[in-house]
């Protein structure tokens, strides 16, 4: 299969270096007509072409997603959460933990690498469930996964355990291993909570971290209550100890509803701290504040505030059809549909596909941070189209160019 080639498309501008920007033209909609041309899996050229006779499709880089739950994924028809709500979400997690085996975990995840593949991923972080009970052999076989796609996939896994489980031998044992395969350490940290009791189990995961240089993403705030808010007791231990390991706070839904003076304290206070910040819309606007009335207050991390203060801020999908949200299968429009109309963002705008694109790329520690210029890789999804309009219908029609060549399932 050859490994060279070239493709007219409008890109979106934000997302294009090219060596004559003046020659550039930008539509009203942020797009750029350009012809791209690459050679043995890399960009080798890029040309401004004329405005008037543009394109009808549109060139994007592969996506990152910066934040998923592949073991659980598709779970849904065996364990539904009817209720739709958080609490019975965790419920039927937790049913379906009982009846998790090696092969029912690895069935979903590889299902889920390859829907993140053919729609256009290029790197997914995910969340694994990890317990003292859990058939250890999980991890082998995941893997395994990891290896035998990474021609195609870029998988980073993130051990999501109690946070008890760090101070134990086993999350010593589990935090060696994840530091020979580059994974993450992570937990849950939702109110209510004992601030003390808290202040101790954060203090043992940052010391885990620190002594064996690994990145933790924890879930905090994943919830309506201000009474107890989890970033205050994390930035509290921080300057305590002084530790200065990577952090990534996915959700903090909570801190949407404080007064504004404190939500730009934090704001702030997570920027100097340099930790990254993953919202989670979909799963976020479906669980949480759940009432039988038309509801006014869903929270979700405040992005517009957190991109003021200078935090590096993705957006991810989170679940798919599991307990804690039942639509999805790895699309990245699908993603980038729904979070422009639920957060109020323009596609248009440079921050908002930072935090589609740049962000998730930085947060994974990835080479190329998604930006399309002469010797990037030609990783590209290229859809059929000619507007945003176009990119979020229904019917969307997509290929998939992957080091160069077209993927084929």
């Amino acid at each position: 299969m050859k490994n060279f080639g070239k493709i007219q498309a409008l890109i979106p501008r934000t997302l294009c270096h090219i060596e004559n920007p003046i020659e550039l033209d930008v539509n009203y909609e942020g797009f750029s007509p350009v012809e791209i041309s690459w050679q043995n899996g890399l960009v080798s050229d890029i040309k401004s072409i004329n405005s008037e006779t543009s394109p009808s499709q549109i060139i994007f880089p592969r996506f990152v997603e910066s934040h998923s739950h592949i073991d659980k994924s598709f779970s849904w028809k065996n364990f539904p959460n009817k209720a739709s709500n958080y609490y019975g979400a965790l419920k039927s997690n937790l049913e379906e933990h009982k009846t998790r085996s090696v092969d029912n975990v690895k069935l979903r995840a590889e299902e889920s690498i390859k829907l993140a593949i053919k729609n256009g991923y290029r790197a997914v972080r995910t969340h694994i469930d990890t317990y003292d009970s859990q058939d250890e052999r999980i991890w082998a076989e995941l893997f395994n996964l990891q290896k035998k796609y990474s021609t195609l996939l870029k998988i980073q896994f993130v051990a999501l355990a109690p946070l008890e489980f760090w101070g134990t031998d086993k999350g010593e044992i589990l935090a060696k291993k994840f530091r020979l395969n580059n994974g993450v350490i992570g937990s849950v940290v939702v109110p209510p909570f004992n601030a003390n009791k808290l202040l101790r189990s954060l203090t043992k995961i940052l010391a885990l971290a620190s002594r064996y240089n690994l990145e933790i993403d924890l879930h905090i705030d994943e919830s309506i209550s201000t009474k107890d808010v989890g970033l205050r007791v994390l930035l509290k231990t921080i300057n305590k100890f002084d530790y200065k390991v990577p952090i990534t706070c996915s959700h903090l839904s909570n801190i949407l509803l404080l007064r504004e003076r404190e939500l730009d304290k934090l704001c702030i206070s997570l920027a100097e701290k340099n930790i990254k910040v993953v919202a989670l819309p979909l799963t976020n606007f479906w669980l949480l504040n759940r009432s039988d009335k038309t509801n006014k207050m869903r929270p979700v991390a405040p992005i517009k505030q957190l991109q003021k203060s200078f935090v590096d801020v993705s957006i991810g999908s989170d679940n798919v059809q599991d307990p804690w949200y039942p639509f999805g299968e790895f699309d990245p429009f699908y993603l980038m549909s729904y979070s422009m109309h639920l957060l109020q963002l323009n596609p248009w705008d440079r921050l908002t596909l930072s935090a589609i694109i740049s962000a998730p790329s930085r947060l994974l520690n990835l080479e190329w941070d998604g930006t399309i210029s002469v010797g990037c890789p030609a990783d590209f999804v290229v859809a059929k189209g000619d507007s945003w309009a176009d990119l979020f219908s229904n019917n969307l029609q997509r290929s998939v160019l992957i080091n160069g060549k077209w993927y084929v399932e």
